[in-house]
């Protein structure tokens, strides 16, 4: 077939793999995760390599792998392992901005909150502030934390559980549920590409 362009992972190099990984399996939803060190400094960082995998109990998994370029850790990750505690706050359209300025690398206490101008609100049950501009946040304890491996590029798994929900109610609708119409949630594509979640790109299909 002469259209399709084969290749072999373990012939490319890391920079490669992840590009094509990353602009193929999309869109991929954001976790906006804030944490704190031992000594209380906030960070706020998001995460592509998310997704919710468990209801019962509720589980969130997100993953902030080591750096393609210097196999250095994220502070996130670090934060995770010493206080085992996490807020991830879902992303849509009217933050996106804000939520993207925080993935540049400031150095270690630097506050995202403060450097981008969102606003911190307390948890009930973790030190972790969310934020208040997210419309869903779920304060999580840091059940495990599994290592893909040790070299660039590989996933750090972070298993979240769900201790806590908040939902903005400017997001419900008048039976009480979520309004996927209302959220607008963005998520990642390949390279700078984003996408939103609005009523011209959403459709239904009734379960069979």
């Amino acid at each position: 077939m002469d259209n399709v362009k084969s290749l072999d992972p373990l012939q490319l190099d890391t920079k490669e793999v992840h590009k094509i990984l990353l602009s193929s399996v999309a869109p991929r939803p954001i976790a906006f995760a804030s944490t704190v060190d031992l000594k209380g400094n906030v960070n706020l960082s998001p995460f592509s390599y998310f997704n919710v995998f468990s209801s019962n109990p509720p589980i969130l998994i997100f993953s902030p792998s080591r750096r393609v370029r210097d196999n250095t850790t994220k502070h996130t990750l670090e934060n995770a392992k010493e206080t085992k505690e996490v807020v991830i706050n879902v992303v849509n359209y009217s933050i996106v901005e804000q939520m993207s300025q925080t993935s540049r690398e400031y150095d270690k206490g630097v506050n995202e909150f403060v450097e981008t101008g969102l606003t911190e609100v307390p948890s009930l049950k973790v030190k972790p502030p969310r934020v208040l501009e997210s419309p869903i946040s779920f304060e999580c304890t840091v059940d495990n934390i599994v290592s893909l491996g040790e070299s660039g590029g590989a996933g750090q798994l972070i298993i979240a559980k769900v201790i806590q929900i908040h939902i903005n109610k400017d997001y419900l609708d008048t039976e009480g549920n979520i309004d996927s119409e209302k959220l607008e949630l963005v998520a990642r594509m390949g390279g700078d590409w984003y996408t939103k979640a609005n009523k011209e790109s959403m459709f239904k299909i009734p379960k069979p």
